[in-house]
């Protein structure tokens, strides 16, 4: 498969929605290159999709990709150019996972960051609406921390499964036309039938391709208009993160800062 190939909102939204259970399967990787040069592999990888809230690069108009350092760079220096440890990962997931790690005692427990390559989404997390809930330490930790309920990923799935229900017709109509019993019409008929039939598939056909454009076209929108409630949600999700740190006294839930060298009277970031 290309790095370069995109796939349609639809192929993507089926591929990595919520309900999705295939894992993330990596692709071979020539080795011993920096972390940057993996993105045309990261996207194939990933479906076009940020491997946290989901969201795909056809509807994240307004947002742009990055790559996730899954154990932080601080924390790990020998993974940081491991495709293993590369995750294809939107800006503002990757804003809000920033360097933290959790401490060995929380992750044992299972409060850890989900990872697409190894958890499947469906275990960890459910769709109640237009929210994810946790069904895990894992989901409840990604959700908490990430901000899975900002408003944006609300719109966006309320405006997934309104796309796919509508696709899901067109699609069930094709698969009843295919299989409708033309054998049993007077031979006179059949000819015109069939043409009609071939008709119709073509305009259910082109059909599917417009929900498509609509979904490019309109998919963006909700990204850049304000969060009326974040002020509300980053309270809530700071009570409950705290919480959570408070149970584990003396673990490190963020990455050590890095080396800081002076130069002069300034002091440069290494």
């Amino acid at each position: 498969m290309s790095a370069d190939a995109n796939p349609s909102p639809r192929t993507a939204l089926a591929a990595r929605s919520e309900e999705a259970t295939a894992l993330v399967v990596r692709s071979e990787v020539p080795l011993g290159l920096q972390y940057a040069e993996y993105k045309q592999y990261l996207r194939v990888d990933f479906f076009h999709s940020c491997a946290y809230c989901t969201i795909a690069e056809s509807e994240a108009r307004a947002i742009r990709f990055t790559i996730d350092h899954y154990e932080p760079q601080n924390a790990r220096s020998d993974l940081v150019n491991e495709y293993s440890n590369l995750m294809y990962c939107c800006e503002v997931c990757n804003t809000y996972k920033g360097d933290r790690v959790p401490p060995q005692a929380a992750r044992e427990a299972g409060h850890r960051f989900f990872r697409p390559d190894q958890d499947v989404r469906k275990e960890h997390f459910e769709r109640r609406g237009r929210h994810l809930e946790h069904k895990t330490p894992v989901g409840f930790y990604t959700i908490e921390t990430l901000d899975l309920n900002r408003q944006n990923l609300r719109r966006l799935r309320d405006l997934r499964e309104r796309v796919l229900e509508c696709d899901k017709y067109v699609v069930e109509g094709i698969m009843a036309l295919r299989a409708y019993p033309i054998d049993f019409l007077p031979a006179e008929m059949r000819h015109k039938a069939n043409e009609r039939i071939k008709d119709a598939m073509l305009a259910a056909e082109e059909l599917v391709e417009e929900i498509d454009a609509v979904l490019r076209e309109h998919a963006g929108s909700p990204l850049v208009d304000p969060d009326l409630d974040a002020g509300e949600r980053s309270a809530t999700r700071a009570k409950k993160l705290k919480e959570l740190e408070a149970m584990y006294p003396g673990g490190r839930w963020r990455a050590p800062r890095a080396p800081r060298r002076t130069h002069g009277k300034k002091t440069i970031p290494r």
